[in-house]
């Protein structure tokens, strides 16, 4: 039986995070219980883009701080790290605009880069998920438009160094291979503790270019993959609809269940949300019987498209196409779709929500 503590929160006052964050640190058994005094321990946000928090990009500085301060108190050594979107070209803008970096500072702790690189199973994962006696994730509760929904299990995909995340992205296209890849990731980076900012969540087309949406709560717990499941639940989403879920549940990484899952705290059901927006890119299919879905899903196209007069030309963008199908310039911004693999990381990196999502008219008459 797995065990999530779901706890209400509803703004990012820094008291009434700090105590929500250390009620449901409480109810999974403590901070204690997941840090051993006098050891380094990985505070893993979900930092994305050059956002600042009222846009519900990132994780909320204020969820980090708090985590930060439990950590001190149960006698951890905090580090804080990630590796955004971009590949660390724009990490230290990411790091200001979204507020972490300022917390961090003023809560004295370090803030390290996912540069240095240790193989496990071919993949490049950051040296500090082993040099740490202890992980915790700190995920934003968000969509996604090939995942669906990012949450616990997701947000470990950025413990991968380097530019492998492009290769990965280029060699399994389909959500179905994506969801193997973030699966096989999170058996090797599992943390220790997950801590979901579920305060002001992303709705629409996350994990950037969506919409903040109020939730009012914050979860946690051992088990990501429970977590991910009760946040699925709170969307309006079959857990197992979520292939990344899915894929972990099959591989023992955690209980995807709902019947198998004890929620403590303030419970779920006042969290559910109504009419909770997915992304385009999932919602068309879904609003189809299985067996019509999967005739038609092959005629339901969605491409990303960039807009000239809102486009910054960062470059950012065409730097993190992991199949080289951008090209920018000072009079046009265009992409390649013959190459074009529809990851949509172009869009997910764009400070700018200059990247938006083009539908054909089959997907626009099922979409509506």
């Amino acid at each position: 039986m797995a065990k999530v503590a779901i706890v209400g929160c509803d703004n990012y006052d820094t008291g009434k995070v700090f105590d929500a964050v250390k009620r449901a640190v409480d109810l999974s058994g403590g901070m204690e219980a997941f840090v051993e005094r006098g050891t380094k321990v990985l505070i893993k946000p979900n930092l994305i883009s050059e956002r600042p928090p009222e846009d519900a990009v990132d994780t909320h500085p204020e969820v980090v701080r708090a985590v930060i301060r439990l950590v001190k108190a149960a006698g951890g050594i905090p580090l804080v790290g990630d590796s955004p979107g971009g590949y660390g070209a724009n990490i230290e803008k990411i790091l200001e605009i979204s507020g972490i970096g300022a917390a961090a500072r003023e809560e004295g702790v370090e803030v390290v880069r996912f540069t240095a690189a240790r193989f496990v199973d071919g993949i490049p994962f950051t040296r500090y998920i082993f040099d740490c006696a202890s992980i915790i994730s700190v995920p934003k509760l968000k969509t996604h438009g090939v995942t669906t929904l990012t949450a616990a299990i997701k947000n470990m995909y950025g413990t991968v160094a380097g530019l492998y995340k492009a290769e990965c992205h280029s060699r399994a296209p389909k959500e179905e291979d994506f969801a193997k890849v973030i699966a096989k990731v999170y058996s090797i980076a599992k943390p220790d503790l997950t801590i979901l900012d579920g305060i002001v969540a992303m709705e629409g087309d996350g994990p950037s270019a969506g919409v903040p949406r109020q939730m009012g709560v914050v979860m946690a717990g051992s088990d990501g993959v429970a977590i991910d499941t009760c946040a699925a639940l709170l969307i309006g989403v079959a857990p197992l609809d979520i292939l990344v879920t899915k894929e972990s549940a099959a591989l023992g990484l955690g209980e995807a269940d709902p019947a198998r899952i004890e929620i403590t705290g303030d419970g779920m059901e006042r969290f559910v949300a109504e009419d909770f927006k997915l992304p385009q890119t999932t919602i068309a299919l879904r609003l189809l019987p299985h067996s019509v879905a999967r005739s038609v899903a092959g005629l339901i196209k969605f491409k990303p498209y960039i807009d000239d007069k809102i486009c910054a030309r960062c470059n950012l963008c065409k730097s993190t196409c992991p199949v080289s199908a951008i090209t920018i310039t000072p009079g046009a911004c265009r992409i390649d779709y013959k190459k074009c693999i529809k990851c949509l990381c172009c869009q997910e990196v764009c400070p700018y929500k200059a990247i938006s999502i083009k539908r054909n008219i089959l997907t626009k008459l099922v979409w509506g």
